[in-house]
């Protein structure tokens, strides 16, 4: 949030090629040096992952929810990197296939990104164009940006989304942690063994489904309808919940497939709504805050695992058996997400009632009337986080807001061939329509080719072409 997205994203690639480093040269009997490399990379990843997420606004309302699918399907991917290496060790060429030279690879991958953020990441972290009407200051086109971080915290909108994370990543833990020792319990020997080798092979592969997602448009078609996302996805959570509870083959065959699908899909939900809702000025500590609570209140699994697998404590009495006290917690962790669904149905059955079936960020990012009380908590109790456009409903286009990357890949022989990428991100996250009043002064730190495109002819406030000038591109109200 502070640093931006290029500094962030340098840091992730340097610590990724120092612990690949220490993995592949360090001493292997050195604890601190195995440690810290095995530390390095396993934090580095969020430095990497979390900055890229701000892309997804280049592709408009349209196609972020996509965009934003892939990114999280490409975190599921990159588990298989380790598998592959795994394969590669027990069965490849030990003179090629050793750690030594893998980790060294792995590392290359570090300094790949740490050398393409420098060059290519912008500088700062996006911010949405304002855009409104005359006689105040325009709202931005997340609903909750304009509010202080304190204030975005205690908003019904974060408790929703930090409460979906929490209740899943727990339950998730609880499946990737119990499910082995489960279909011990409930199958045969040679057939419980069938099923975890089945499992450990299925999911690497649990990108696939949400790549098809992804590429038929349903992902995104998902993801732009929030409160639809929230509930499919806890629907989809109680589904692979309840195939637990049939001791059955083929019953878990498909929990194996339903399980990293809905996983991804937690992930691209929260990611989503996090950043339609609160812009990315505190992403990072949104998110971070989520994955605190998450994680704190991961720590109380491991003692409830153990309470299920011994037995005769509360809530289990000494009489129960394993397999009785293995379903009681299937049952007990399937039913929690039931209070997941409330405040979704409610507004999705607030915004029928209304006659409201348009896409809630497609053509505007503003909520409707039925959603604002979830939101409107936020900013009670600090006039100077009030909204300066309260009372008057202001929709933001947001073909109107900002330069797509679409729009700049079609008008490649004037925008795509000029200018760095940073001049680029500048532009979209300053200039928009007309309506930011902003005048071609202000965009004098945007990049020299700013200033040359205007001299051309191309008003930089409007984004509209002068009929006398030669500039190539019109804005995208203009082509509307």
């Amino acid at each position: 949030d502070h640093a931006g997205p290029r500094f962030t994203a340098v840091l992730g690639g340097v610590m990724v090629l120092a612990g690949s480093a220490l993995m592949a040269l360090g001493d292997r009997e050195s604890l601190p040096q195995m440690a810290t490399g095995y530390f390095l990379l396993g934090v580095a990843g969020p430095f990497v992952q979390m900055p890229t997420f701000q892309f997804t606004e280049l592709y408009g309302a349209q196609g972020k929810g996509t965009a934003m699918s892939q990114l999280v399907t490409c975190f599921e991917l990159s588990t298989g990197v380790f598998e592959l290496m795994n394969v590669a060790y027990f069965y490849g060429s030990k003179e090629i296939c050793n750690l030594r030279v893998m980790f060294l690879a792995f590392g290359a991958c570090g300094l790949f990104v740490a050398i393409t953020s420098v060059l290519f990441w912008p500088d700062r972290p996006h911010r949405a164009p304002r855009v409104g009407g005359a006689g105040g200051a325009p709202p931005p086109a997340a609903p909750l940006a304009h509010l202080g971080l304190r204030q975005q915290l205690g908003s019904g909108a974060f408790w929703m989304a930090a409460s979906f994370m929490c209740v899943h990543i727990f339950r998730q833990g609880f499946v990737l942690a119990t499910l082995g020792p489960q279909m011990e319990t409930f199958f045969p020997g040679r057939t419980a063994k069938m099923l975890s080798d089945s499992f450990s092979v299925v999911l690497p592969l649990g990108f696939i489904p949400m790549a098809i997602l992804t590429a038929t448009g349903g992902a995104g078609a998902i993801l732009r309808r929030p409160m639809f996302a929230f509930f499919f996805v806890t629907v989809l959570s109680m589904l692979y919940g309840g195939l637990l509870l049939v001791p059955n083959v083929y019953a878990y065959l498909v929990l194996f497939v339903v399980f990293p699908l809905a996983r991804q899909l937690v992930f691209s939900t929260f990611f989503s709504y996090c950043a339609s809702v609160f812009g990315f000025g505190a992403f990072g500590r949104i998110s971070g805050v989520a994955s605190t609570l998450a994680g704190t209140i991961q720590l109380s699994m491991s003692p409830f695992i153990t309470a299920v697998e011994e037995g005769g404590r509360a809530p289990f009495p000494p009489t129960m058996s394993l397999s009785a006290r293995w379903r009681a917690a299937d049952v007990f962790l399937g039913s929690v997400p039931l209070f997941l669904l409330v405040a979704p149905a409610y507004y999705m059955s607030k915004r029928c009632a209304e006659g409201d079936n348009e896409d809630e960020f497609e053509d505007c990012e503003k909520y409707s009337d039925a959603e604002e009380p979830l939101l409107g908590a936020a900013g009670d109790g600090d006039p100077s986080d009030a909204d300066p456009e309260a009372g008057r409903v202001v929709h933001v286009p947001r073909s109107a807001s900002h330069l797509s990357i679409n729009r700049m890949a079609r008008n490649s022989s004037v925008v795509s061939s000029v200018g760095s990428a940073r001049d680029k991100w500048e532009i979209y996250a300053s200039v928009g329509s007309g309506a930011t009043g902003a005048s071609p002064a202000s965009f004098a730190n945007a990049g020299s080719w700013m200033a040359a495109r205007d001299r051309r002819g191309v008003d930089a406030g409007s984004g509209s072409r002068r009929r006398g000038g030669n500039a190539g591109f019109r804005s995208d109200s203009e082509e509307e």
